[in-house]
């Protein structure tokens, strides 16, 4: 299975759980071939090198990193040092290699990071819960 065709299912997955829990889940394209000036403009504008797949945003500006891999994918140096860095700021980073099937139980202990983010009522998932 390809890290595009993983990713697709790793978000689907999430998507399937935004009616259980608040958070959001966007991408960080970070792949491809640019043209030399283009690819100096993007690092100019903040782009990095080795930043996570997939990123998760909870409630109160809590934030996950899920690094995407195909089973035999290996991180690069800048994806490792991104991984160091997570480490130091205690910021939750996972490796997810392989189906959503095979890390299951990954991506449920990220909800469970997070029990307050867990809807209570059939209010908006976006807005905040009351107690």
């Amino acid at each position: 299975m390809k890290e595009s065709d993983i990713q697709i299912e790793v978000v689907d997955w999430f998507k399937s759980k935004q009616s259980e829990y608040r958070f959001r889940i966007f991408s960080v394209p970070n792949e491809g071939q640019r043209k030399v000036w283009y690819l100096n403009k993007l690092v100019r504008m903040g782009l990095k090198s080795g930043v996570p797949d997939l990123i998760l945003e909870f409630p109160e500006g809590r934030m996950v990193y899920l690094e995407i891999k195909a089973e035999k994918g290996k991180l690069s140096e800048t994806q490792q040092n991104w991984l160091k860095v997570s480490n130091v700021f205690k910021t939750p980073h996972y490796i997810i290699k392989g189906s959503v099937e095979a890390n299951l139980s990954v991506l449920e202990g990220v909800l469970a990071l997070f029990p307050d983010a867990k809807i209570k009522s059939d209010k908006n998932p976006l807005q905040p819960q009351e107690e």
